[in-house]
């Protein structure tokens, strides 16, 4: 009997260190150091996006998968590229129609079959590899207001906003036919509130994550779909009330994390607190790496300027949007305006600067003498050191 109670007390004063050693994320007390980004990065590749098919904006998350890019863009939909940047095809299309959809800012493709799964709403419109409508999966017995979806070891991870009450789960998996597999009932009691955004997805190191603005904890799931908390928002007066707020203007007053990813080094943020900020944060020393963002009309990532400084071959500075994994190398994806790097090339301080790879320079000056401003724009590709 003693020894029970010993081995209970020791389990006990495991999850409580478990708990107490998770990081917590708190914008309030993040110190501004600097980095660049021959300090995290060993090569980048420029993939100019083919101006058959202009438009003016690329929403949220990007595929590299074998050898296609999936994006989805303003008045474009969801379109496939080539490595080099080659427009291939559109996935479905915009509209009321059968098998069409009217919204694409999220979606997901499978990375074995490239299956592309449109969130249009509440429900979730299947293509396949070439583009051809398969099926719809509907999400309203589930939730009114969803957030995201992600395929993830041959399911479909969705996560629902808290702030619509009639949401019951923070989250769902199905398999591709829409058959529920597991479900999360949220934790956290209904409330209404009028901010628009509220949380996110994102895959590391064969497990799924899920974030969310009014949720403490940053949620893992792993392959066999147990769950744990990852890190942590820390909680205070910085945090979206679980409220309505009256006057927009308080809404730069609060903590709103725009996206979360994480690579083998680094916890990336990018978030508005006072500012618009990216952070990365060193997983092993806590170590804070900050870059203030400056808004052009829009906060959606067209016109931002700012970003790691860009001491590898002197081009513009980067934004890291997202992150892959490619033959056992790490990447990290950034958008850059052709505008931004034609202009770039008549500024003095490029014009004498010398990078640390002075060879890399000239190849980036050759890339913006082959643009126009109007072009559409251009991945940067960072691939990180090991």
């Amino acid at each position: 009997m003693k020894l029970k109670y010993l081995l209970l007390f020791f389990l006990i004063l495991s999850c409580k260190s478990n708990h107490n050693a998770l990081y917590e994320f708190d914008p309030r007390t993040l110190k501004e150091n600097k980095i660049t980004l021959s300090e995290i990065a060993d090569y980048i590749t420029y993939i100019p996006l083919d101006n058959s098919n202009p438009f003016s904006l690329i929403y949220g998350p990007k595929y590299f998968i074998n050898n296609t890019i999936y994006l989805s863009a303003l008045n474009s939909g969801v379109i496939a590229f080539d490595r080099k940047g080659q427009y291939l095809r559109r996935i479905g299309s915009i509209g009321r129609g059968p098998g069409e959809y009217i919204y694409y800012y999220q979606f997901t493709v499978d990375d074995k079959s490239e299956t592309v799964y449109v969130l249009d709403s509440n429900i979730i419109k299947v293509y396949s590899k070439t583009g051809n409508f398969l099926r719809s999966i509907s999400l309203k017995e589930f939730g009114d207001m969803v957030v995201a979806v992600e395929f993830y070891n041959s399911r479909l991870f969705v996560t629902f906003a808290l702030q619509s009450v009639d949401n019951k789960y923070d989250w769902i998996i199905l398999d591709t036919l829409g058959n529920l597999v597991k479900k999360k009932e949220r934790t956290i009691p209904p409330f209404k509130s009028n901010w628009p955004i509220s949380g996110g997805i994102y895959k590391f190191n064969n497990g799924i994550y899920n974030w969310n603005t009014f949720n403490d904890n940053v949620f893992s799931i792993l392959t066999d779909l147990n769950y744990g908390t990852s890190f942590l928002f820390s909680p205070g007066e910085h945090r979206i009330p679980r409220s309505e707020i009256k006057d927009i203007l308080q809404f730069k007053l609060y903590f709103n994390p725009n996206s979360v990813f994480e690579t083998s080094r680094f916890l990336v943020i990018k978030y508005f607190y006072q500012n618009l900020i990216i952070a990365l944060i060193d997983k092993k020393s806590n170590v804070s790496y900050l870059t203030l963002l400056e808004s052009g009309p829009t906060l959606l990532g067209d016109n931002l300027i700012g970003g790691i400084y860009n001491d590898f071959d002197g081009g513009l500075l980067f934004q890291p949007e997202n992150y892959f994994v490619e033959n056992d190398r790490e990447y990290m994806v950034g958008l850059i305006n052709a505008y931004q790097i034609k202009a770039l090339l008549k500024d003095n301080k490029f014009i004498n600067l010398n990078p640390k790879y002075p060879e890399r320079k000239k190849e980036f000056e050759k890339l913006a003498n082959a643009l126009t401003e109007t072009d559409n724009q251009v991945l940067m590709l960072v691939r990180l050191k090991k």
